[in-house]
């Protein structure tokens, strides 16, 4: 019994709290289901219909999304919804102009494995280069300090 439990924890302490931290590449699989593209920064936000913070943000995100246009900076939302339908709906309602992938099935967000939502990954080249997670006010405002902080002139 008292070996079965070490072992348990044993694999708890050596998995990660979530699968892609700063500095870390991308697995194939997650670089597949993204298509990413990489000549481009890509700012990969995850979001749902039922996240309250994602209903104040995204409209930030999607007008950040459009004054990015010829940066070599982009936006790629994952929608997390288990009904695509509620995640269509959701996206119209907010008239979001970038791309999205549709996560029903849950392969993305569990490979990633954000602590809150929503959450962002900024993305070159395969490798994380920044995560944040959670509400934040004037996430415009945050992105555009990030992107600065990494040498994107807007």
């Amino acid at each position: 019994m008292f070996r079965k439990w070490l072992i348990t924890l044993a694999l708890v302490m050596s998995s990660p709290l979530w699968a892609f931290q700063e500095g870390e590449m991308l697995t194939d699989t997650a670089k597949s289901r993204l298509s990413l593209d990489s000549n481009k920064l890509t700012i990969v936000d995850f979001f749902a219909e039922w996240c309250v913070s994602c209903r104040h943000e995204l409209p930030e995100v999607n007008d950040l999304y459009q004054s990015l246009e010829g940066t070599g900076v982009t936006v790629l939302g994952v929608d997390v919804d288990e009904e695509v339908e509620v995640g269509l709906a959701f996206q119209k309602q907010l008239g979001l102009d970038f791309p999205v992938v549709n996560d029903p099935d849950q392969e993305l967000v569990n490979e990633f494995k954000p602590i809150g939502m929503p959450a962002l990954y900024y993305i070159y080249q395969g490798q994380v280069l920044k995560v944040r997670f959670g509400a934040i006010n004037n996430i415009s405002q945050v992105i555009t300090a990030d992107l600065a902080e990494m040498g994107v002139e807007l």
